[in-house]
């Protein structure tokens, strides 16, 4: 890790894609206030009653998902520092059938060694759930391996949402940013400190640009620091099995022709936000959708005006 290299996301060993714009035109959304805790947090009983969970068996795998509601799908793929509770605050979304799971090595789903592809452990999930086609929302790493299945498997994609993510062969216009934090994550990551490594990068994509983790709710930097200390465990082993989408996704992005919304946090990394901006252009008909007070994980930060946002872009595919 460290220094963002310029490659992409997922050769970045799959952990990152992976402030006010008033200076740019898009969505802005989520304006006023500051953040808020997701509802999970202060009760939703009663959308959880109708939750399902279990594991899907991928070889000597087993991923592990969770399935609310009823409707079309929505298949959410989580971050590289994160896991599928990140997509708490949207599972039972009204009039919707919500799934997510926990991809290798992340949450309730183990590491076993050996040759996997994360886009073909997505259909899986699919598969296993009588799922033929759903509209993915992936957000980093998330996002990528959504691009993957929409040109691997374009019949199973309705839509795409992506948040935070980057293309793999995109590279930002100044190149990749360095800094003395990006060097602490690096050196943290080879010393093998896991627990600086998860404080260090919860500064980097939790709290974002512009702000501390000061200005975050203590109980979404717990939940941060709990799932990124899963993954960052096995992410070097992890890296040298998962199989790379050849060729490189930006070269093909011409192929995709489902409807989609690119979606970034105002306090994410720079280079995301252009990413975002770039997305939109190549993939969209719309400016991305820029949701204040939150950084690399705005569906965790700011659950409501995330919903609103995906509930706005569903209503028009």
């Amino acid at each position: 890790m460290g220094a963002i290299p310029a490659v992409l996301p997922q050769e970045r060993n799959d952990r990152f894609l992976p402030q006010e714009r008033s200076d740019v035109g898009g969505g802005v959304a989520g304006g006023d206030g500051g953040g808020e805790i997701p509802q999970s947090f202060v009760g939703r009983a009663a959308k959880f009653r109708a939750m399902e969970s279990g594991y899907v068996p991928v070889g000597e795998t087993r991923i592990y998902y969770e399935d609310a509601g009823e409707g079309q799908a929505l298949l959410f793929i989580h971050a590289g520092v994160a896991d599928s509770r990140m997509w708490q605050g949207q599972m039972g979304f009204d009039g919707y059938r919500t799934v997510s799971f926990d991809q290798r090595g992340f949450g309730k789903t183990g590491w076993v060694p050996g040759p996997y592809a994360d886009r073909e452990d997505a259909i899986a999930v699919m598969d296993h759930l009588g799922i033929g086609s759903a509209v993915i929302v992936g957000c980093s790493l998330g996002g990528g391996i959504a691009m993957h299945v929409a040109l691997a498997s374009p019949e199973r994609v309705d839509a795409l949402v992506l948040v935070g993510a980057a293309a793999r062969g995109w590279e930002p216009m100044d190149g990749w940013p360095e800094s003395e934090l990006w060097d602490q994550v690096e050196a943290a990551s080879e010393s093998g400190d896991l627990d600086t490594l998860v404080e260090l990068e919860a500064r980097v994509w939790l709290a974002g640009h512009g702000r501390t983790l000061d200005d975050i709710e203590p109980a979404l930097i717990h939940l941060f620091l709990e799932m990124d200390l899963i993954p960052a465990a096995t992410e070097k082993e992890r890296s040298k099995y998962v199989e790379p989408f050849e060729p490189p996704v930006n070269g093909r992005l011409d192929e995709i022709a489902v409807p989609t919304l690119a979606v970034v946090g105002a306090h994410d990394q720079h280079d995301l936000i252009e990413s975002a901006w770039y997305l939109a252009d190549r993939l969209s008909d719309r400016p991305p959708a820029i949701i204040q007070n939150s950084a690399h994980l705005p569906s965790l930060e700011r659950p409501t005006v995330f919903n609103q946002v995906l509930r706005e872009f569903l209503t028009t595919i």
